[in-house]
């Protein structure tokens, strides 16, 4: 313990803190400038965000650091209109600073279904079906997917459950598998996109599962960009043009409902 003639001669007062130059505290924002980020052209809304970068100083550029950036949106807010249970994640990969306004184009990067949805999905007595698929689009993108299945009851069927044996659901697996490489090596990935968000893969997976045991629900839940080539804006622009809008529309009675 230190004596009470040792405190008196310590001339430092420590209770005050330690003297120094104080940092001058700024508007951080008054060095960055907005920057307005554009969707692919299967959604409605194109510019739908903005982003602040900062300026241009010395070799490092406003371009380079707004390049790879991935942003996260909802499909209803890119589609009004449209069923709001997926979440996509597009990626920067063109900026162009121009003296009037400054846009970056974004490219597909992934999706993921909301965890509510997914929860809701969910039944007891009946058997969950997961498959993941690693495939390549005919533009050079590697792929990997995420499905999920659920078995139906069947008609007439007197007992409770609908568990489905081992066998079916490798057979099942096996044919989700298959269907999924086919459509990924013929698309590319614009092409593959619209038909993931859409509902003519899922019917067609579901029309070949029957024969082997009625499923439900079947849901493309997740997607991951693995590999991607290096940038062509040849395919850039391709995306970038406008087409067919994505996803499943509400109907009537599903608007009722959400109002």
């Amino acid at each position: 313990m230190r004596s009470t003639a040792s405190r008196k001669k310590n001339k430092k007062n420590f209770n005050k803190g330690r003297k120094g130059v104080k940092k001058k505290v700024g508007d951080r924002f008054s060095k960055k400038e907005w920057w307005k980020i554009k969707s692919p052209g299967m959604f409605k809304q194109r510019l739908f965000t903005y982003s602040p970068v900062n300026m241009t100083v010395g070799k490092k550029l406003s371009t380079d650091s707004m390049k790879g950036r991935v942003f996260e949106a909802n499909v209803g807010d890119l589609n009004p209109g449209y069923q709001a249970n997926t979440k996509v994640k597009l990626i920067v990969e063109k900026a162009e600073a121009g003296e009037d306004e400054k846009i970056a184009y974004t490219n597909f990067y992934g999706l993921e279904c909301t965890r509510d949805y997914l929860c809701s999905l969910i039944r007891k007595w009946h058997t969950l079906i997961d498959v993941f698929v690693d495939c390549k689009t005919s533009d050079g993108f590697l792929m990997r997917f995420f499905i999920v299945a659920f078995t139906a009851s069947q008609e007439k069927q007197k007992k409770g459950s609908s568990f489905a044996q081992r066998r079916q659901v490798k057979a099942i697996r096996s044919i989700i598998t298959n269907i999924m490489t086919k459509t990924c090596k013929k698309s590319t990935l614009k092409e593959l996109v619209g038909k993931v968000l859409g509902d003519e893969l899922i019917q067609q997976m579901e029309e070949k599962c029957k024969n082997i045991y009625p499923l439900e629900n079947l849901t493309i839940r997740k997607v991951k960009s693995i590999k991607r080539p290096k940038i062509d804006f040849n395919q850039l622009n391709s995306i970038q043009t406008e087409s067919e809008i994505a996803g499943r529309k509400i109907e009537k009675n599903q608007e009722e409902e959400v109002k």
